[in-house]
Formats: structure tokens, C-alpha cells, sequence
């Protein structure tokens, strides 16, 4: 299993599991990774594995993510990369075993890019799930206590130690309709037929012969092939055993069918 390494501000390290599809990193506390400090957005970025693969992306935060020292949308994980998300840094790992020391992280870049100077508090970052006594416990236990530090009440005093973190917002008034992503099937005859991807999975072509399963998390899509002796091909290349990730505008080939995959509109 992967995982991140988050780098703490006392030099600890503290390890996320990326043991679900879709994990959060924002300051909200209904994230699976809670930064809670103003330089990160509520909702600030997602880290989304499918099979052995995973990739990061940013849900339109205000400070950006950067891999590397560069800014990106959405940027497929490799060992070792570098994410940078309010001055706090996370490292992508494929073993779960690897171990890094403290001074593993290159010099932050974040101050260049954007005006956040001393503004930005001490990072308190805690992460849902994690069980007393596994892992990095001791490290874990530090910054849950750093959140509780982080929500003094106005005279000062501090909650109990084993009072509950903050809770998810409630709902939301109006909620944001989910997004759909379309094809666009040519079979040969007449103008290209546009169908909308309406369920996590939707499977195309013909059983026996050729058929390939379009798989939804979050806002990624993923293409594998699940029959036929002869691969269909994603822009001239034979599908990933493990899948592979679609981008709008890639093109599968598909029992004499062509299908361009839209994307998200």
C-alpha cells in the first residue's frame, strides 16, 4: 500500500496510509488529512489510487498544490515527488515500509509563489482514522493534541484531552450538482451519438467479443479492459492491466467502434 509522509513543524514525521480510493487534504476538519491553518483551503486537494497507481489534484484552492516546486491540477504520484500545500510538505512513497528521516524534504518553494510569509501558523495537522498504537503513535498523539491546542476557547483554557475533534460542517443549503462526463460514440454512420457517463461504471462493446469498463472516482476516470482476446486501444496503446487514466480528448478503439472520451462538462 502507499502513502504519505507528512512532514511535521517539531521535525517528526507522521504517515498517511492511502488505504481508500479518494482521500481530502484541506483545513476543514471533515477531511481524511485536516491542515488546519489559513494558507490551506477547506477543501484543498485530493489524492485518488486506482489499483497501483495514484495521482494527486487540486479542487480549485486558492494558494494552489505544488509537485516539486511546480504548480499543478492534477499530477500522476511517483516515488519520492514532493507535494507542497500551504508550507506543508507531504512526500509520495509506494512502499508503506519506507522510511524517511527528517531531513529528507528539499527546501520549500511555497514562499516564492505565493505572499504567505509568517502569516501561516504552525502546521496542527491531524488524520481520520488512525488507531492508538499502530504505526507512529507517539507522533499521531502529538498532533491530535496540537488541533486541541489549536481550539482554546477565548479565555485561554484548552478542551479535555480526550474531547472530541471538530466536527464536519452541517449540510449544506444548496448542495453543487455532480458533474457529468460524456462520449462521444462514431460507429460509421451519421454524426457522432454524445452518452453521458451517469454511473461509477459503465461498461461498452460487445460481450464475447470485446468489452471495456470505464471506472469513476472522484472526478478521474480510469479505462480496463474485462473481455476479449484482443486488447481495444486507448489513442493506439493497449489498456494498463491496472488500468488507464482517460484525459479528455483520448480516443478508444473499440469492436470497429471510435469512442473520444469528452471529460467532465
Amino acid at each position: 500500500m502507499s502513502k504519505l509522509v507528512l512532514f511535521l513543524a517539531d521535525g517528526t514525521t507522521l504517515d498517511v496510509p492511502l488505504k481508500r480510493e479518494r482521500m481530502t487534504i484541506g483545513r476543514r476538519a471533515d477531511n481524511d488529512i485536516c491542515l488546519p491553518n489559513l494558507a490551506v483551503s477547506g477543501e484543498h486537494a485530493a489524492v485518488v489510487t486506482i489499483l497501483a497507481d495514484s495521482f494527486l489534484e487540486d479542487l480549485g484552492s486558492t494558494n494552489g498544490t505544488l509537485v516539486n516546486g511546480v504548480p499543478i491540477a492534477k499530477h500522476i504520484l511517483r516515488e519520492g515527488d514532493q507535494i507542497d500545500i500551504g508550507r506543508h510538505i507531504l512526500v509520495y512513497c509506494v512502499d508503506d515500509d519506507a522510511v524517511l528521516s527528517a531531513d529528507y524534504v528539499r527546501q520549500p518553494t511555497r514562499t516564492a509563489i505565493g505572499d504567505l510569509a509568517d502569516r501561516v501558523e504552525t502546521a496542527k495537522p491531524f488524520i481520520k482514522d488512525v488507531k492508538p498504537g499502530s504505526g507512529s503513535a507517539m507522533r499521531r498523539e502529538r498532533a491530535a493534541q496540537n488541533v486541541a491546542a489549536s481550539r482554546a476557547e477565548p479565555d485561554g483554557s484548552l478542551p479535555e484531552p480526550n474531547s472530541a475533534l471538530p466536527r464536519p460542517p452541517g449540510p449544506r443549503l444548496y448542495e453543487t450538482p455532480r458533474r457529468l462526463a460524456t462520449i462521444k460514440v462514431s460507429t460509421g454512420l451519421g454524426e457522432p451519438r454524445v452518452v453521458p457517463l451517469t454511473k461509477d461504471q459503465t461498461t461498452l462493446g460487445r460481450s464475447g467479443v470485446q468489452v471495456v469498463r470505464i471506472t469513476r472516482i472522484g472526478d478521474a476516470f480510469a479505462l480496463t479492459q474485462i473481455e476479449g482476446e484482443h486488447p481495444a486501444t486507448v489513442n493506439g496503446d493497449p489498456p494498463q492491466p491496472e488500468g488507464t487514466l482517460l484525459e479528455p480528448g483520448d480516443v478508444i478503439e473499440l469492436v470497429g467502434s471510435r469512442i473520444e472520451f469528452v471529460g467532465l462538462t
